[in-house]
């Protein structure tokens, strides 16, 4: 008769011994929980990415109409205290342009850290900017020419926030009226986005011409003068394509009267 406090072993109905969990099967099950865990960190992550460019479309589009507008009025005869009142504005508008740039950067360095580009369908992105900045700046027409053929390596968002940059600026300096044009560049080794604006005869008054730009940026020499605000302005956005990796020229025609904003990155993918 066993003690009444002694356990009996019932063997398993195969009767083989009954084991415990093994190193491996617990190793498999630990990978599979990470990988959800890390499945869910990047949904979450892509999420907050979709509502940063959301939040950048949303304030950028109308502080792009308020100094579009501005810079319309600084065309007509302006007494001093009008003259005062259009500084402060656009200085205002200037100011919340780079805070939102700052806050939306630095949101994006933290949720991208270490994150590589992905393949973006160039054309096609640029082309979908083009529709949305057409309401935005309903008083230039917005037209989308296409060269190479192929996919990038980008960050598709960044992409999109420099297209919008890039046409405002354009915008600000055009002539009333002036048609944009915004081009998709695919070559072999880089890729390129350039905006183009008819500056109109009367541009070049504004101001002294801007000091020669950097060799190493890839800006061009200019024989069309630029006011001080507007060096500024370029400037800030040849910061701001650094910061991604880019370049920025700028080119400037005195015949018929014009100013191209380019920017281009290394493409870093095959062709095709």
């Amino acid at each position: 008769m066993p003690r009444p406090d002694s356990v009996t072993s019932v063997p398993p109905a195969d009767g083989r011994p009954h084991r415990g969990p093994t190193a491996e099967g617990t190793a498999i099950a630990s990978l599979q929980t990470l990988e959800a865990t890390r499945e869910a960190l990047q949904a979450q992550v892509h999420q907050l990415e979709r509502q940063l460019a959301r939040l950048s479309h949303d304030l950028r589009n109308p502080l792009g109409a308020i100094r579009l507008g501005t810079e319309l009025l600084r065309r007509s005869p302006l007494d001093a205290q009008q003259q005062q009142v259009l500084d402060h504005i656009d200085s205002a508008g200037e100011r919340a342009q780079q805070l939102i740039d700052q806050r939306i950067a630095e949101a994006q360095a933290a949720t991208r850290a270490g994150e590589a580009p992905r393949p973006v369908a160039l054309h096609a992105l640029v082309a979908q900017c083009v529709e949305t900045l057409a309401q935005a700046f309903p008083g230039h027409p917005l037209e989308h020419d296409r060269l190479g053929e192929g996919h990038c390596q980008a960050d598709p968002d960044r992409l999109a926030q420099l297209v919008g940059r890039l046409v405002a600026e354009a915008a600000a300096i055009a002539q009333p009226g002036g048609g944009l044009i915004v081009a998709s560049i695919i070559e072999a080794e880089r890729f390129r986005i350039a905006v183009h604006a008819p500056t109109g005869a009367g541009a070049a008054a504004h101001g002294a011409p801007d000091a020669a730009p950097p060799a190493d940026d890839g800006a061009s020499a200019c024989d069309e003068p630029v006011a001080p605000d507007a060096a500024g302005s370029e400037a800030r956005l040849r910061e701001a394509v650094r910061s991604h990796g880019g370049r920025l020229e700028v080119l400037r025609q005195s015949t018929p009267p014009g100013r191209t904003l380019v920017v281009s990155f290394v493409r870093n993918a095959s062709a095709g």
